[in-house]
């Protein structure tokens, strides 16, 4: 089986790629090789490698520099999905798209997968854009997984989440594509604040609240529940 992966050298991508079992094929092309915000370079790449499974990975996920630059955030993340479910439309592949908790509006927590999309910031609302844009093929699965990338010197107190840590989602995520037939998949921890999700990862961040000039765009309470196996 081949799995065509957009974004394969970012922090998930390459997480990721240690987990995909050696019996898979894996095309993984840089940003430099296949942009995919340049459709005839995204569709050529597809085309060639003839793929089982598209992992769209790629995005611009800086929820701070989505706000400061619209422009980039439309191009990558809507634009540059867009090119990738054209670029499927005539194959027989199945396209993952690895969306986001931020596609809610935080306001009440423990959200399904019928809960209505309701973003509150840029981010949120590319990624919640390109999640109908890639329901128009007709094998599709949409994987909303948060995951902490980085671990941050200080840490919310107030906001809640059901994320794991980047190195604990990633075999989760594999095993979903593969074995989930569920078109929508949310891959949830407990939901917990960001702060005891780090004491629960033995980490001793210095506990904050979340600012008054971050509070208009980060959700409080994204926490999922979980419909994974």
């Amino acid at each position: 089986m081949k799995i065509f992966i957009t974004g394969g050298s970012g922090n998930l991508g390459k997480e990721l790629k240690k987990v995909i079992p050696n019996t898979y094929q894996i095309v993984s092309p840089t940003r430099v090789e296949c942009d995919i915000e340049n459709f005839q370079e995204i569709q050529n790449e597809i085309s060639k490698s003839k793929p089982d499974i598209v992992l769209h990975l790629a995005g611009f996920v800086d929820i701070i520099g989505c706000e400061d630059n619209i422009t980039k955030a439309i191009d990558t993340n809507v634009i540059g999905t867009i090119n990738v479910v054209k670029s499927c439309l005539n194959l027989k592949c199945k396209l993952v798209y690895v969306s986001s908790e931020y596609v809610f509006k935080g306001d009440k927590g423990n959200y399904s997968i019928n809960d209505k999309l309701n973003p509150i910031n840029i981010y949120g609302k590319t990624k919640s854009a390109s999640e109908h844009i890639i329901s128009i093929l007709p094998n599709y699965q949409i994987i909303r997984a948060p995951f902490i990338k980085t671990k941050y010197p200080k840490v919310y107190t107030n906001q809640y989440c059901s994320r794991y840590f980047i190195e604990d989602i990633a075999e989760k995520i594999f095993n979903n594509i593969i074995n989930n037939k569920n078109n929508i998949v949310h891959i949830a921890n407990d939901r917990k604040s960001l702060y005891n999700h780090y004491l629960d990862k033995n980490l001793n961040p210095l506990p904050i609240e979340i600012p008054d000039n971050m509070k208009n765009i980060t959700p409080k309470d994204t926490s999922l529940i979980n419909n994974s196996i």
